[in-house]
């Protein structure tokens, strides 16, 4: 054997892979031409680094101030443009809806739902299914005071158990989620569940760590193919297990619901979805069982955790600002009085509520970056070009804290949307609580509604203290999907 040309010849090959490696790393590490600026990143990797055990918040907010209100960078392999400020946002997402309005799909929206339902579909196929499902829960009640027995029902059943503290501390997360998502539960599957049953409750803490787990620059998002790893360093087997159990928990209610359907009685979204099944065509994608699922999970996540979330910063905030508690009281007690629930006819009365809950949402801020849209094609905007492929994600955090839009953005001030005739003055237009455009999040109604029922109901029985003089909630925030605030506990007392 000529052991000289062996020896070339594995020269020869390492010299090849080296080039190949270089090739690809810079490859990797190229931007294209005229794209929004941004920070260039590693090779494979991009600027996940950035984004690791940080506050994407405070990265995104450093990154428009050297760079721009648009800006790119690459989180792993996916290029992400960040749209930032009030101006950019409603050229993007609302004069040019047309072409920001799609979704850049992901692993679980491709493997687990076959990019159906509503949150992650595109195009002509998301327009009819969102189109079809307003309908269906309007016919509902959805957005119609007809709901607001449903929602009392719930809010009663929430004070009794807070109630039933009796002032000692408490953690009210829980029985918020429970009390919240017992509404969707009555709207898609037509009835509630006790807050003790065991399949209730699993359910709510499955899209509650799916929440937590699912990050702006998690692994799942741009390495999905690391679920083949052994272990679960990145949690990614953990979301897919604990997706697949939700699905499992739907799929066995559509299943009931199909067994047991009377066409002239339709109890609930479910049914009335079976029934536009039947008229139509068996091939339709629109109509299959598996659009039914993404929809109805959809639904639980635009209307559950957010909405809990959403109460537990505003009592956050009024263990903090008791003179803003006091305040919402008397409101309450001058339009309401106490001898009945609050309801929906007496919202209108009610200005320094609308102010206060429009601060809670600017504050609370759960959704900053709202849900990622993609680029179906090239786009041209403000004289870059967005390629194909690319992940678009609006920063309404850049808005919720515009120092511009809100003076001292930083201080809880519910004034800030009142007139000196103390009604509301316009400003609270500006808050993008429910994202905005086309993609604006699909239950906002039922979101205010709930928001307003359970906020003055909980305000008109009790005082709400800190666990102790010395121990108050943190104000700072755990960031996954969204914006939740750190576990607590509180005192409510019941006032004389």
């Amino acid at each position: 054997m000529d052991f000289t040309l062996l020896f070339s010849f594995n020269e020869l090959t390492v010299a090849i892979a080296v080039i190949l490696l270089i090739l690809l790393v810079s490859r990797s590490l190229q931007r294209p031409a005229n794209i929004p600026p941004g920070p260039s990143g590693y090779p494979i990797i991009g600027c996940m680094p950035l984004l690791r055990n940080a506050n994407p918040l405070d990265v995104f907010r450093k990154l428009r101030a050297q760079y721009g209100d648009v800006f790119s960078l690459k989180i792993g392999q996916k290029l992400t443009v960040v749209i930032n400020g009030s101006d950019a946002l409603k050229e993007a997402f609302v004069k040019r809806a047309d072409e920001f309005s799609d979704r850049p799909g992901s692993f679980i929206s491709e493997r687990l739902f076959q990019n159906k339902g509503i949150g992650a579909s595109s195009g002509e196929y998301w327009k009819q299914t969102r189109t079809y499902s307003i309908s269906i829960l309007r016919n509902l009640g959805f957005g119609k005071r007809s709901l607001e027995s449903r929602v009392q029902e719930e809010v009663t059943a929430y004070l009794d158990i807070i109630e039933k503290q009796d002032g000692r501390p408490y953690d009210v997360k829980e029985v918020t989620v429970l009390a919240i998502s017992n509404i969707i539960c009555s709207i898609t599957f037509g009835n509630r569940f006790e807050f003790s049953d065991t399949k209730f409750k699993r359910l709510t803490s499955l899209f509650a760590e799916n929440f937590r787990l699912n990050t702006v620059g998690g692994a799942i998002r741009s390495f999905p193919g690391l679920r083949h790893l052994p272990g679960d360093m990145f949690s990614i087997k953990k979301m897919i297990k604990n997706v697949e159990d939700i699905k499992a928990f739907v799929g066995e209610q559509i299943l009931e619901h199909r067994n047991t359907f009377e066409e002239e009685n339709e109890r609930d979204f479910i049914d009335a979805f079976l029934s536009e099944q039947k008229k139509h065509d068996k091939e339709d994608p629109i109509f299959d069982d598996m659009n039914l699922t993404a929809i109805v999970i959809n639904l639980f996540i635009a209307g559950t955790d957010t909405t809990a979330t959403m109460i537990r910063w505003a009592i956050v905030y009024l263990i903090y600002n008791k003179d803003i508690q006091d305040k919402l009281r008397q409101e309450i007690e001058t339009v309401v009085g106490t001898s009945r629930l609050p309801s929906l006819a007496d919202k209108s009365s009610m200005p320094y509520y609308e102010a206060f809950i429009t601060e809670v949402f600017r504050m609370g801020n759960i959704a900053p970056l709202s849900v990622p849209h993609g680029a179906k094609k090239d786009i041209t905007f403000r004289g870059m070009v967005i390629p194909k492929g690319s992940v678009i994600i609006p920063n309404l955090n850049s808005v919720m804290e515009d120092p511009v839009l809100f003076e001292n953005p930083d201080k809880f001030r519910p004034e800030r949307f009142l007139g000196d005739d103390g009604q509301l003055n316009g400003k609270e237009k500006t808050v993008m609580a429910f994202s905005l455009g086309r993609r604006v999040c699909l239950g906002e109604s039922l979101a205010r509604m709930e928001l307003f029922l359970y906020m003055t109901s909980l305000l008109q029985r009790f005082e709400i203290l800190p666990e102790s003089p010395d121990k108050f909630p943190s104000l700072e925030a755990n960031f996954g999907l969204g914006r939740a605030c750190k576990d607590y506990k509180c005192r409510v007392i019941k006032l004389k």
